[in-house]
């Protein structure tokens, strides 16, 4: 079931411009819709162009929104260099940036390949972050901005994800960094969702990890409407006094519960003893 949505006055974000990577799918298209639904004229990106074309199409009839879709390939620093000369070419720079593209696998970490390793981290971190400097160079040359980079929960451990806990907390680290050297002019924030449920999710994840969420606070999975209510507070005047933090959009498993990613049975070492330290 989805979740609310519409929570915020179709004039809050009234003549601005956001940039939601990643945006035609799951947490990503619903990240858009909840702007558009908020006032804003959007700019789609990611490397597949039919996913991106439908939203906007679904965008545009629904809210009357103006939408313009792009292809970028956020690890190619070329790619996002091609992403800042469109939104040149298509008027003023961007005034929102959310940063949601990025991706993982479950696996022990002991499996993960050189390649494997390399990949999440090339997506996650550095990826995110080719995209923020060449829009947050517009911004800091222009008049400003909000940046929110999509993450993940931190700060406990993601067993069964380690490459993309580590990638992501750089995330967190590096919002922190650049609050501080961009601020007044750029606010900029994280949100980490928890498990959310999306297509995407459901054919990743097993579905006794899904399932496995009964002693968290909110013992219950979350909608991709329940972190596009997150980032439309962050990005809005409602947020204009809060930068370099990270809002947790999961439900308490931050705090309690279970966290992995992958069935406990897929941790060997779990179940043989440990050495003698005696």
């Amino acid at each position: 079931m989805a979740g609310p949505t519409h929570c915020f006055t179709p004039d809050l974000l009234q003549g601005k411009r956001a940039l939601v990577t990643g945006g035609g799918t799951g947490i990503g298209r619903a990240i858009a819709f909840a702007l558009a639904h908020a006032g804003a004229d959007l700019i789609l990106a990611a490397r597949q162009l039919p996913a991106l074309q439908a939203t906007a199409e679904d965008i545009k009839t629904e809210t009357g929104r103006n939408v313009l879709v792009t292809q970028v390939d956020i690890r190619s620093l070329e790619s996002v260099q091609a992403l800042a000369g469109f939104v040149n070419e298509h008027g003023a720079q961007v005034d929102i940036l959310v940063n949601n593209a990025g991706g993982q696998f479950p696996q022990a970490a002991e499996n993960y390949s050189a390649n494997g390793w390399r990949s999440i981290i090339d997506l996650n971190l550095n990826g995110t972050w080719n995209v923020t400097q060449a829009l947050g160079q517009q911004m800091l040359e222009g008049h400003g901005g909000v940046i929110c980079n999509i993450i993940m929960t931190i700060g406990r451990g993601n067993p069964g994800i380690a490459h993309s806990g580590a990638a992501r907390a750089g995330v967190a680290e590096l919002t922190r960094s650049l609050s501080y050297e961009w601020g007044p002019k750029v606010r900029i924030n994280c949100l980490g969702p928890g498990a959310i449920i999306t297509p995407g999710m459901e054919a990743t994840y097993d579905d006794d990890v899904l399932s496995d969420i009964g002693e968290t606070p909110i013992p219950q999975p979350g909608t991709p409407e329940d972190v596009a209510n997150g980032v439309v507070f962050l990005v809005s005047p409602a947020g204009r006094f809060i930068t370099g933090e990270t809002l947790m959009v999961d439900g308490g498993v931050s705090r309690y519960g279970s966290n992995q990613a992958l069935k406990g049975s897929d941790f060997g070492y779990r179940t043989t003893p440990g050495p003698d330290w005696a």
